[in-house]
């Protein structure tokens, strides 16, 4: 009886590894490098503070991120820590979101040149531009906060050129994107 048993354990272990498995995709589970980038675009936006991609009228009224006690500025310790620290970290996450959402406008740019868009492409797209803008708006937050304490003040539009120059280009590429798929529809 011991010696059945031992055969039947050895080929069943090698009968798993020898069934092949395999694997379907279909083409909705095929993702976009667009839709990639954009969502980690959002994440990182989302994991710094920097934006939540809710765009609503309450955040209106109330004064959105600024009362919020996550917001960014809040995180960085833009009311207590010393300015000129503040501000590096402010101009480097600045520098970052406004490369990221460069990246994902030549991305789209690139994509559009080879294909049309789809709803799911134009979508997330804007869903990035809402991040990138409510980004700028913590950044502008954090600045402002910075300047009721500094000896020195912080020009926030000067601050956030390049940020505002990744912006009106992605609106741009957004208009584009969306009227590829208009075009095509």
């Amino acid at each position: 009886m011991i010696a059945l048993a031992a055969p039947l354990g050895a080929c069943a272990t090698v009968s798993v590894y020898e069934a092949p498995k395999t694997t379907e995709f279909s083409v909705a589970q095929a993702q976009s490098g667009l839709h990639d980038a954009a969502n980690a675009y959002c994440e990182t936006a989302r994991a710094k503070g920097l934006a939540t991609g809710e765009a609503g009228l309450g955040s209106i009224f109330t004064g959105g991120k600024h009362n919020d006690k996550n917001a960014y500025w809040r995180r960085i310790g833009a009311d207590k820590s010393a300015p000129a620290s503040v501000v590096s970290r402010v101009r480097a996450d600045t520098a970052e979101s406004a490369k990221g959402l460069a990246d994902l406008s030549r991305l789209a740019r690139t994509m559009l040149g080879k294909t049309t868009a789809n709803k799911e492409d134009v979508n997330l797209f804007e869903k990035a531009l809402i991040h990138a803008r409510q980004s700028r708006d913590s950044f502008s937050d954090a600045l402002t906060e910075v300047n009721k304490r500094s000896q020195r003040e912080y020009k926030i539009d000067d601050e956030l050129v390049a940020l505002d120059t990744a912006l009106q280009s992605a609106r741009v590429t957004a208009d584009e994107l969306a009227a590829s798929r208009v075009d095509k529809s």
